[in-house]
């Protein structure tokens, strides 16, 4: 029989049934090698948000799951899930995400119920989308990643705000990853950047030869995962 520990993980596609907003949530779910064995098992979640336009699918074409199966299964990290949300080009603040997707996957799939195993990223759009949500809600993630991604300009003094107001045991960690070729969201990482270090919050600021695209981001996946999981500990 074969060993399934050492099988990749699953990709579904879940939906959120009943909704604030009185219609469907879609989203993919990666459950990690032995997901369906382990029943005691609770693990880690990261929340991944498209950029604009994108759908729950653009991550995974991009290959989140297969950098996931690698770490994985080479023992590197500790299994974990990976939800990947619906855009928010009409949602911006990620109230949808928050209110609707999040309680239910933590009521359907054995996450761990600890700000510290719970984290929120995107790409583009979604990078705003996710620092917006972590720096709301501290209580509930402990970090944020921003891919090709940075402050939106003209929310600074909003962001100062919500820094300020972050407990000393609740503080973030945030990582951005931006390409060479993408000027314009490079410099308004290196603004995030000036404001996260004058409010003491931990961050890394990775600078790599790429664009503005999913490829380039997924590339990074590795550190990024790597990363968070310092945490974990």
């Amino acid at each position: 029989m074969k060993d399934v520990c050492k099988q990749p993980g699953q990709v579904l596609d879940g939906e959120v049934e009943q909704t604030r907003r009185g219609y469907p949530y879609s989203f993919k779910i990666y459950l990690p090698p032995c997901y369906e064995d382990q029943l005691a098992v609770e693990y880690p979640v990261f929340y991944f948000i498209p950029g604009r336009g994108s759908a729950p699918s653009a991550w995974f074409s991009a290959g989140i799951n297969e950098i996931a199966d690698q770490l994985i299964l080479d023992k590197a990290l500790p299994p974990f899930i990976i939800v990947v949300t619906e855009n928010t080009n009409k949602d911006s603040h990620g109230s949808d995400i928050y209110n609707d997707l999040l309680p239910y996957i933590e009521n359907n799939y054995r996450v761990l119920d600890d700000r510290r195993y719970r984290t929120v990223a995107g790409g583009s759009l979604g990078g705003i989308s996710s620092y917006r949500l972590g720096f709301q809600y501290p209580q509930t993630f402990s970090s944020v990643g921003m891919f090709g991604s940075g402050i939106i300009s003209g929310e600074e003094e909003q962001v100062r705000a919500w820094l300020e107001a972050i407990p000393s045991n609740q503080k973030l960690r945030v990582f951005m990853d931006t390409g060479e070729a993408d000027p314009l969201m490079l410099d308004r990482a290196k603004v995030m950047k000036s404001l996260l270090d004058k409010f003491l919050i931990t961050n890394m600021l990775h600078i790599g030869k790429g664009g503005h695209d999913y490829n380039y981001w997924v590339s990074n996946l590795e550190m990024y995962f790597l990363w968070v999981a310092e945490n974990w500990q």
